[in-house]
């Protein structure tokens, strides 16, 4: 496996900017167009140096060293006892406030992240800069300068998107020193310049013909017109996921989340992972290999409504190997039943568990999630295509924008569609009902089972916007302590008394009753 290690010269400006001034407000200097113009010689230079953009981002996403385990555990659809980038902080309950401290042993579940999404965008920006420097004598193909620039504009619109919603505020940098500022910008704001440079990438791809090569993408070329499909699926997960609470949720503009959907992908987004190309996905790695996460009952209880949403905590402890429990009455759940066929396709029951029961019951389950297994079985971290973005996905957001904007009819026509995940791959009867609320219910179902372990932070981003995160759980992360010593901004971390704004003041119920947590043990 080939490591990459970023360097991102973003907070450096930063620094020597702040250094330099004395004072907050200011606005980033650019300080290395003259090293560009050397730098990149040949239009193969700079191609290269965009090519590897989304790699880096996708990477940053879906990394070990990224906030994607601890969303997943967070959102109680993956369960984890074990202490790797943030995880079984984010799962213990009571939740904790988040450590923000340089010093603090998995402060890079965040901080890699937030350099990796600045990272790509400083490179794209750099791209734009040589692009529009009347002095580059680079001589480019009108194609050539319309892929750069639709392909910078996407990677710079999904890097800012993910900041903003990931962290509480963040820095807006398009590359100009005439609008980007030191002072950080809340999360709304992030989610907006994401939107905008989204769109600009879609205005170029739908008016240019060109053709973005396999290695920028992990193993695919992708048309100008995939490209625009691509960034429309982002600009709607952004705008639909952004939300902190459900008032929030309900007043995003479904509008224009289902004008992106109707353009979006039509085949999902699947790199390669391994050392061809170099994209790698261990978030699912880690997620899946036996011994470390497993499934969440929750997830399990919404395919069998008779199993425990929540581990049953009457078990005592009988061998010293710590090899299995046995309950005082016989009530060890065993095996689930579903009409689902996901779940037998999907999920893989463990008669063992193997986690030490000091760190909690609640983080006991029987499940872990088997159906990425052929991508990690030739080599650990993955050498097949593996998917980050499902076109179903980009369907049943479909499906809810239809719901939220009145057409309660053309939801139920899409869950119900013969070609569709939920026929094909669960093998579910059609739904009869017109009820919006139920057929929500549906929709967010079909969420919960058929997109783990895709996209970063998904299961999280549903249960936040549905005020449906365990009580306690922080609704989004602080800028990294590294970052605000850097321009001389006072450390603070999240966390405290509920306010549904930054600590969710939520929880959510099983199909059995229980609201959780129950109680601690």
């Amino acid at each position: 496996m080939k490591v990459r290690v970023n360097k991102l010269i973003f907070a450096l400006i930063i620094a020597l900017s702040f250094i330099a001034n004395s004072c907050t407000d200011l606005t980033v200097e650019n300080l290395n167009d003259p090293t560009l113009l050397k730098v990149f010689s040949t239009k193969q230079d700079l191609q290269n140096y965009a090519g590897g953009t989304f790699r880096t981002l996708h990477n940053a996403m879906q990394g070990y060293e990224s906030p994607a385990s601890a969303m997943a555990v967070g959102a109680d659809q993956n369960t984890c006892p074990w202490g790797y980038a943030y995880v079984y902080q984010f799962s213990s309950e009571p939740r904790a406030p988040f450590v923000n401290r340089t010093d603090y042993p998995y402060i890079y579940a965040i901080q890699g992240f937030w350099e990796d999404c600045y990272d790509a965008i400083s490179s794209v920006n750099d791209v734009l800069k040589v692009m529009e420097n009347s002095e580059a004598e680079i001589n480019f193909e009108d194609s050539e300068i319309n892929l750069l620039k639709a392909w910078s504009y996407f990677v710079s619109g999904v890097a800012h998107g993910y900041l903003g919603l990931t962290f509480d505020q963040a820095n807006v940098v398009r590359g100009d020193p005439k609008t980007d500022s030191l002072n950080f910008a809340p999360w709304q704001t992030i989610i907006d310049v994401s939107l905008e440079l989204l769109d600009q990438a879609i205005l170029i791809a739908d008016g240019n013909s060109f053709t973005i090569p396999a290695e920028w993408m992990g193993e695919e070329t992708y048309t100008n017109y995939e490209l625009s499909a691509l960034a429309n699926s982002y600009a709607a997960r952004i705008l639909a996921y952004s939300s902190r609470n459900k008032a929030h949720n309900e007043n995003i503009d479904w509008e224009k989340v289902l004008k992106y959907v109707s353009h979006g992908i039509q085949k999902d987004l699947s790199p390669e992972l391994g050392d061809n190309y170099d994209f790698y996905d261990m978030f699912t790695m880690y997620s899946t290999y036996p011994g470390w996460a497993r499934i969440d009952h929750r997830i399990i209880n919404l395919m069998d409504p008779n199993y425990p949403s929540y581990w049953p905590q009457t078990y005592v402890w009988q061998n010293q190997r710590l090899l299995l429990w046995l309950t005082l009455n016989g009530q060890d759940p065993g095996p689930a039943e579903s009409e689902d066929a996901r779940l037998k396709s999907d999920f893989e029951y463990l008669q063992e568990n193997s986690f030490p029961p000091d760190r909690g019951f609640y983080h006991f389950s029987h499940y872990r999630y088997k159906r990425y297994d052929a991508v990690f079985s030739g080599v650990w971290y993955g050498n097949a295509p593996k998917p980050s973005m499902l076109v179903w996905e980009n369907e049943i957001l479909k499906a809810e924008a239809l719901i939220r904007t009145g057409n309660i009819n053309g939801a139920v026509s899409i869950l119900n569609d013969p070609n569709g995940a939920r026929k094909v791959r669960g093998q579910l009867p059609d739904i009869t009902s017109t009820n919006p609320s139920e057929v929500l219910w549906i929709i967010f179902y079909e969420r919960d089972i058929e997109l783990i372990n895709t996209g970063m932070g998904i299961s999280y981003f549903d249960m936040r916007r549905r005020d449906m995160l365990q009580r306690g759980t922080i609704l989004h992360f602080p800028v990294p302590a590294k970052e605000l010593q850097i321009m001389n901004y006072e450390v603070y971390t999240i966390g405290g008394t509920p306010d549904g704004e930054n600590v969710s003041n939520g929880s959510w119920t099983g199909l059995d009753g229980i609201t959780v947590p129950p109680g601690i043990m």
